[in-house]
């Protein structure tokens, strides 16, 4: 076939195409006529047309060209996964429904397998580089990576979290969702989107069957199995398979042309235009994938307002809307309420993001996101209708003939026109300078996460490969942000990238290198940056919250590493301050709501303490703090119960109400909060490394409840509990320091507990391999919870050994403990939970000179202990630790009138002595009284007089007896 009659076959075909069936006959008969050899020729591609579908534009590219699927049956396994059901198939693979089916745990999962027969090296690449690139993102719009591995017979798998939802297009259309909640969902992907892009991926097949929406309303963004990395550098990327769905393919996808993270935001613009008018912007004058492809390249879309008002002819000559009425009333109860809603912002910014240039679209999906977040706020938005000489450009490149023949006119406007190309030559440098640093920051996004990735791939731990971030990174992160001054949209990439840097060098809540200088240090510049940001952009409501979170984790950090409690304090307040100016813009912000409640937990910390770190010491005030927080939380995990986030920090929030419970004296209620947080975080553990870690800590708690309520047995089950899971995880990352600490925690626990259960020497040992493992961490990180764990182990040692009466290894570990908890005073005096351990401490000492017969050291010991504990009451009546601590002191002091009255012979200076002790016991009692439900031992685990002790030896001073036992070991009758 020559061309000539090529062109004569394409052309009858196109026409065909674009008749109802029913006409198509009636037109090849006159078209044709009698020419039988071109009607044959018509109606087989015709033929061909229709067997391929209206489906051919739904799939990607890919697909056309894959093998069958081979059908993977129900109730058969892969790996540990039992198989369910096929529930979706694509280009390199089908994707099943199954179940964990091992015993481990039980979850349902999305198993990707790649399909027998498509398995050639270059869809293996590629499958392998969606693991991969699927490890790198965590967000909470993107579906989730769990698993991964081969069959037996080697064919690659991945496990995914199963996403239960529809379309986003179904789902808004379903639900009638407004234009203001379709575009706040649509955000949403573009969150998740511009979190892929900070680590180089291009999604590359973003279209709405790629997005699903959970009955909860959370959009997921899924298949990544044509993603792109980004070359670091940031040069535009060139691909031979054009792999992509027509329908949202941008033009350089069509051309394939480079790619870059601009081809992303024209598909995003493809889906919005879909989701606020229910048109395809380009459906309607298309029928073949040939015009598709011009209109996409060469076609300029409809504005969504007046593409709604379009009609087209029927057969009958009837003329219908070509959006469906159904459209308007389920967007804005009417098309003409919709039309007026589209007009003006939204046709703009539509526009903006599809246009057929990727450098005049926006220049990152963040800057999209955040024009449509302004026009939700009333507040101006950048985009704006293309300008006259743009038009007059595109129009010259259309119809360059007709442009010669008015070359005068074109002469008199020059001047214009000329203003015009120098406004756009500035504007590409600018543009030229803005991509300069994306691509920067791309760069250093590259050396925070892949350099890891690849590193951790060949590690039992990922701790040695985190070195390579601080090496590389915070030089050229200073030389960046000399520059960044006047761009928000770098300065808020730069101050997160500070912070994770600061996260890796030497925060204790995930592992790190050890340098808390370097730490403290990174946060601040980010605190810097984050403030600047927010300054300049005073009704940016993400802004503030984001701020609000620079300060949450400096507070953190100053509280839990460094034990700056002060600053802590001042961090802490300025969070709650921060966030809460941005709920008073936007009450209903979920983000917001979620950092407030954040901010309120940490001051419940620094108020109470978490069991890390110092505090102030008022478990009252940190109790009112955590109850604010985790009444938000619970309305948060009640919206929405499938959200793993929000289960997360519901049951920390449970944890931290019930550590202040505790330390108030309310166990049972302690108790009850307890078990709620274990029981929702063992059922996130299997699949959520931080659940894991907290199932440790809620653990301890657990423990710490039934060593306060003296069942010693109860303790040692849970202990024991939480040796076994911070063993285990320990060894999975020998360097991870957060584990290594878990676990030299347990083993403190269990030491303790054992010295309480009599089985001292069993005890003693366990508290000094303890010892030996904290010390060992003290080499690599000085963190302040490293030395308050080391001063406390020293503390139970040292009640082991007064159980064995041997005073002068007590002595020597109270020693010990004493030069640790000084140090740290001296650094932050207001650390009021380290100075009620001094109290603590002085008055194990006077126990033990009395013990020994020093009975003029024991007083100044027993004075000091007082000084302390009443100052601490004086300044929060309700510090039940405080209060362990004054009772007790004085309950000592009542066994040093004793031991002194003993010293003298019976007369007046022995009748003194005894009425002293009675005295001072009268005074434990009283204090006593202002304790909830009391225990020999204190919420921190010191061991003291209890009350019903401290009652019998009253009434043995009243009754002139001098107690026949020795009353310092402070142990229950």
């Amino acid at each position: 076939m020559n061309s000539e009659r090529w062109q004569q076959v394409k052309q009858l075909l196109e026409e065909a195409i674009a008749l109802d069936v029913s006409e198509r006959r009636p037109y090849l008969d006159r078209a044709c006529a009698a020419d039988g050899e071109l009607r044959n020729e018509v109606e087989s591609l015709l033929s061909s047309h229709e067997q391929a579908g209206t489906g051919f534009l739904k799939s990607p590219a890919i697909d056309l060209t894959s093998a069958p699927p081979v059908p993977t049956r129900p109730g058969g396994r892969i790996g540990p996964y039992q198989i369910v059901a096929e529930i979706g198939h694509g280009g390199m693979g089908d994707v099943y429904g199954a179940f964990r089916a091992d015993g481990q745990y039980e979850k349902q999962v999305a198993i990707k397998i790649v399909r027998r027969g498509s398995d050639t090296r270059s869809v293996l690449e590629r499958f392998f580089k969606e693991r991969q690139i699927l490890a790198s993102l965590d967000h909470q719009n993107i579906a989730r990576l769990l698993d991964g591995g081969t069959t037996e017979d080697g064919v690659p798998y991945l496990v995914m979290e199963l996403i239960e939802g529809e379309p986003i297009d179904q789902y808004c259309d379903a639900h009638e969702l407004t234009i203001t909640q379709r575009l706040e969902i649509f955000r949403q992907i573009c969150s998740a989107v511009q979190y892929a892009h900070q680590r180089l991926v291009i999604h590359r097949d973003i279209k709405p069957s790629n997005i699903l929406v959970t009955a909860d309303g959370i959009p997921k963004l899924l298949d990544f199995g044509i993603a792109k990395i980004l070359d670091p550098s940031g040069t535009a990327q060139t691909t031979i398979t054009m792999a992509m769905t027509p329908e949202y393919a941008s033009p350089e996808q069509v051309r394939g042309e480079a790619i870059t993270t601009a081809t992303d935001v024209y598909s995003l613009g493809v889906v919005l235009y879909q989701l606020l008018t229910g048109y395809s912007p380009y459906g309607g004058t298309t029928s073949t994938p040939h015009e598709l492809a011009r209109a996409i390249c060469e076609h300029e879309p409809e504005r969504p307002s007046t593409a709604i008002l379009k009609t087209e002819a029927r057969s009958s000559g009837e003329r219908v809307p070509t959006v469906p009425q159904a459209a308007g009333h389920a967007r804005e109860r009417s098309p003409a309420r919709l039309r007026r809603r589209l007009a003006g912002d939204l046709d703009n910014i539509v526009l903006k993001a599809m246009r057929k240039e990727p450098q005049r679209r926006y220049a990152s999906v963040e800057q999209f996101a955040e024009d449509i977040r302004r026009h939700l706020e009333g507040l101006p938005v950048t985009a704006a209708p293309d300008s006259l000489g743009y038009r007059v450009s595109k129009f010259v490149r259309r119809h360059s003939v007709g442009v010669a023949a008015t070359a005068l006119i074109v002469l008199t406007v020059l001047g214009g026109v000329t203003a015009t190309v120098r406004e756009a030559q500035i504007a590409r440098a600018q543009r030229t300078r803005a991509e300069k640093r994306f691509n920067d920051v791309r760069k250093l996004a590259n050396s925070l996460m892949f350099d890891i990735h690849d590193s951790v791939a060949n590690l039992p731990g990922s701790t040695p490969a985190r070195k390579l971030i601080v090496q590389n990174s915070l030089e050229y992160l200073d030389s960046l942000a000399q520059e960044s001054s006047g761009d928000p949209s770098l300065q808020r990439e730069l101050a997160t990238a500070y912070e994770k840097v600061g996260e890796v060098q030497g925060d204790i809540v995930t592992a790190n290198l050890g340098d808390t200088a370097g730490t403290l240090a990174s946060y601040r510049k980010a605190l810097a940056i984050r403030r600047a940001v927010a300054q300049a952009n005073p009704g940016s409501v993400e802004d503030r919250i984001a701020l609000g979170g620079s300060l949450r984790h400096l507070c953190r950090f100053q509280l839990e590493a460094i034990g700056d409690l002060a600053s802590a304090l001042e961090s802490c307040q300025q969070a709650v301050a921060a966030t809460a100016a941005a709920l008073q813009l936007d009450p209903a912000n979920q983000k917001g709501r979620e950092e407030l409640i954040e901010d309120y937990t940490d001051l419940g910390s620094v108020q109470s303490g978490n069991g890390t770190g110092g505090n102030l010491n008022d478990p009252a005030a940190g109790l009112e703090s955590y109850r604010q927080a985790l009444a938000v939380a619970e309305q948060l995990a009640k919206d929405a119960p499938s959200d793993l986030g929000r289960k997360r920090l519901l049951a920390t929030l449970e944890g931290q109400t019930a550590d202040s419970l505790l330390e108030t004296g309310e166990r049972v209620e302690a108790l009850r909060h307890f078990q709620q947080a274990r029981a929702i975080f063992e059922q996130l553990a299997a699949s959520d490394s931080i659940a894991r870690l907290n199932s440790v800590v809620v653990l301890h708690y657990i423990g710490d409840v039934f060593v306060v309520d003296e069942k010693f047995s109860d303790a040692h089950a849970y202990y024991s509990k939480e040796l076994e899971l911070a063993s285990s995880i320990s060894a999975a990352d020998p360097k991870n320091i957060a584990g290594r600490m878990l676990l030299a925690g347990a083993n403190i626990n269990l030491g303790y507990c054992l010295v309480e259960m009599n089985r001292v020497r069993e005890g003693i040992t366990r508290l000094n391999l303890a010892l030996g493992q904290m010390n060992e961490l003290l080499k690599t990180s000085g963190a302040h919870q490293v030395q308050t764990d080391i001063a406390l182990a020293e503390v139970f040692l040292g009640q082991g050994y007064e159980h064995l009466n041997d005073s002068a290894s007590a002595f020597r570990h109270y020693s010990q403990a004493f030069e640790t908890y000084s140090a740290i005073t001296r650094a932050d005096p207001k650390d009021a939970g380290i100075r009620v351990n001094l109290a603590q401490l002085y008055d194990r000492f006077g126990g033990v000179y009395v013990k020994s017969g020093d009975t003029t050291k024991a007083e100044a010991q027993y004075r000091q202990a007082l000084e302390i504990a009443d100052s601490l009451v004086s300044a929060s009546p309700r510090n039940v630790e405080a209060l362990y601590a004054q009772a007790n002191t004085y309950a000592g002091l009542g066994d040093l009138s004793i031991a002194l009255a003993q010293t003298v012979p019976r007369g007046p200076v022995r009748s003194k002595h005894t009425a002293d002790a009675q005295d001072w016991y009268t005074k434990s009692l009283s204090t006593w009284q202002k304790v909830l439900n009391p225990s020999r031992i204190s919420p921190k685990g010191f061991e003291v007089h209890s009350p019903s002790e401290v009652a019998r030896r009253l009434s043995e001073c009243k009754a002139g007896l001098a107690p026949a036992n020795k009353p310092v070991v402070n142990r229950a009758p």
